[in-house]
């Protein structure tokens, strides 16, 4: 048993040397050689390794230092500067990117479960293959990646809120409000807790560090530190990574980062490839053909909703069309909780082993292209700048101009005023969407229609007064934003006012309808979006002839 382990992680770290040689000289990611020869030495392939159990628990310490070292370069106090537009990129990109899935679902005919199982399998970017590239091609000091790696923590905590609300589904056929209710809880005393120690603690804790003299002593003890915290992260039910991610969050001290990067980054970079090469292990070739069809659909499908959303939320919280269309490429990467949701649909009967093994080559394929993407961001946003339409072009420009001084003040150089009215109703709204979700999954009895028809008009109460509040907002900072950056003449503020608000309050109002009806089958969704489309386009159109007819 000891030498197929030492033999095992031997072959591991030797072949995955000679396949990132060979993907440096051919100038593409190192991921891709990984994952290959992860498939190549697997147990379905060539059999080299056998007992993949020990490599995938080794794996999982890779993407542990990986995230705390990303931590070191994401400080609380970057974090408190992004943190409206994080907030409105992730519920943008997850919330559509979910529904998204749930109507590709819909539409390829899976049940109720499976559906659900699957929006959450193909929805969610992996933090650790996104990180792992923001460091190969050394963009992590870019304000863009601050952005990314925030829209990643927020991710990750509806990633486990999700995961509360997939288990309660996959467990029987009543839905544990107390199992969801757990989740949401303990992920939000976690991310609390972090945020004082590192208010409250983070001086004497360096303080601590830099007493000690012993090279040996200070790895050992931050080696300790990081896998303890990991692990508690993972007891209470949160990824491990997540828990070393805010723990490097809270460490400012320079000295500190550099002594970390000359005895820990060893340990990180090890454990990557395993990790990466671990992944490529999960496919079994055999059953390649047999889901084939379904990839060539889910894959093109998703890359271009990630990039049309990711990308749009970021321009319109004020990034410039090449920022945004970067950070759009960025979050193409799917991984861990892919996974996690796959195994955990597979253990409780709520998937079958087919969409298992998709999983396994979906996260594949996808991590294959994100580095392609990445690479190619410029060309991708000329693409989608040429066939764009010049009042649809005009419309967005006109929101980010709007949204920049409230998502991004700092990078403005304005102040906004702190008004948390907006946060609270739109939390209520969100709040009103989950549970709407939650009980139409069983509205076989008639009070559970009763109660989503409640819940559906107090939501469409608070997509009211979020437009008015909103609406109110944008008028504050009139003075703040120069429309002529757009177009050379005298604007109607009134009509650039309800433009913004009125698409804001119809895409709440499609997600809250859509919530309520997606278990009346695909038609229903399919038409709510077309609506949606439909009314953007005619907006679109008045907005542009009539500010061009002003001029």
């Amino acid at each position: 048993m000891e030498h197929n382990i030492l033999f095992e992680l031997g072959i591991v770290l030797f072949a995955g040397f000679f396949a990132a040689l060979l993907m440096k000289k051919l100038g593409q990611s190192v991921i891709i050689g990984y994952m290959v020869v992860g498939l190549l030495i697997g147990p379905n392939t060539l059999g080299l390794v056998k007992e993949t159990e020990l490599l995938e628990t080794l794996s999982q310490l890779g993407i542990v230092f990986l995230m705390f070292f990303l931590g070191l370069e994401f400080t609380i106090k970057k974090f408190k500067k992004i943190k409206n537009s994080v907030f409105f990129i992730g519920t943008y990109e997850v919330i559509l990117n979910l529904l998204i899935g749930f109507l590709i679902g819909t539409l390829l005919g899976f049940p109720i479960k499976e559906r659900l199982f699957f929006a959450g399998i193909i929805a969610l970017s992996s933090s650790g293959v996104v990180a792992k590239l923001l460091f190969e091609m050394k963009r992590t000091a870019s304000k863009e990646s601050e952005i990314l790696m925030g829209v990643m923590v927020f991710e990750d905590f509806f990633a486990i809120v999700l995961l509360g609300i997939l288990s309660s589904f996959a467990s029987d056929s009543s839905v544990q409000i107390g199992v969801i209710a757990q989740s949401i809880g303990l992920a939000i005393l976690f991310y609390a807790v972090f945020i004082v120690i590192g208010i409250l603690v983070i001086d004497r804790l360096t303080d601590l560090l830099l007493r000690i003299e012993s090279q040996e002593l200070f790895t050992a003890l931050m080696l300790g530190v990081i896998l303890l915290v990991g692990a508690f992260a993972l007891k209470i039910g949160l990824a491990s990574a997540a828990g070393a991610f805010l723990l490097g969050m809270i460490i400012n001290s320079y000295d500190v980062e550099e002594r970390l990067h000359r005895t820990v980054s060893a340990f990180k970079d090890i454990f990557l490839v395993v990790f990466f090469i671990s992944f490529g292990m999960l496919l079994d070739p055999q059953q390649i053909p047999d889901i084939l069809p379904l990839i060539a659909i889910v894959v093109p499908l998703t890359v271009l909703a990630e990039l049309i959303v990711t990308s749009s939320s970021a321009f319109f919280s004020g990034f410039s069309a090449k920022s945004a269309v970067a950070i759009g490429s960025s979050m193409i990467a799917r991984g861990e909780y892919s996974l996690i949701y796959a195994s955990l649909g597979l253990a409780t009967g709520a998937i079958t082993k087919s969409l298992y093994q998709f999983t396994g080559l979906y996260v594949f394929v996808m991590t294959l292209i994100a580095p392609i993407a990445m690479k190619n961001s410029q060309k991708i946003k000329s693409v989608l700048t040429f066939t764009t339409p010049k009042f649809i072009k005009y419309g967005a420009k006109l929101i980010s101009v709007t949204m920049k001084p409230i998502l991004l003040p700092e990078e403005s150089g304005v102040r906004v005023d702190r008004s948390y009215q907006f946060l609270v109703h739109f939390t209520l709204y969100l709040v009103s969407v989950i549970s709407i979700i939650v009980i139409s999954a069983y509205m076989q009895k008639s009070p559970y229609f009763i109660a989503i028809i409640l819940l559906a008009a107090i939501g469409i109460y608070l997509v009211y007064r979020l437009r008015q509040l909103f609406a109110s907002k944008i008028k504050r900072i009139e003075e703040q934003v120069d429309y002529h950056l757009l177009h050379q003449g005298p604007y109607n503020l009134d009509t650039i006012v309800r433009f913004i608000s009125n698409l804001f309050s119809a895409l709440l109002t499609i997600i809250i309808l859509g919530a309520s009806f997606w278990s009346f089958g695909s038609t229903v969704m399919a038409s709510l979006l077309l609506l949606f489309v439909i009314y953007l386009f005619i907006v679109s159109i008045y907005v542009y002839r009539k500010t061009f007819k002003e001029i």
